[in-house]
């Protein structure tokens, strides 16, 4: 196993990841005003993509580091 190449990986995803975490900030802080959930479905599912992203990513990074280790 080429360690250094799993190691890149794992810092290209890192960089997504803190991207999306970014982005995820952003949209958890905007201010809705009262506004009914039902009138913020684009937000919500924005919301859950990039937390699906974020799961999938780190899902990606625990797999590789079992990969490093064996």
């Amino acid at each position: 196993m080429n360690k250094k190449t799993i190691k890149f990986v794992e810092q290209q995803i890192l960089r997504t990841m803190m991207k999306d975490e970014k982005a995820l900030r952003e949209l958890l802080a905007v201010e809705t005003e009262g506004t009914p959930y039902a009138q913020l479905d684009g937000l919500i599912v924005k919301i859950e993509q990039l937390l699906n992203r974020l799961a999938n990513n780190q899902n990606k990074i625990m797999f590789l580091q079992d990969l490093k280790d064996e």
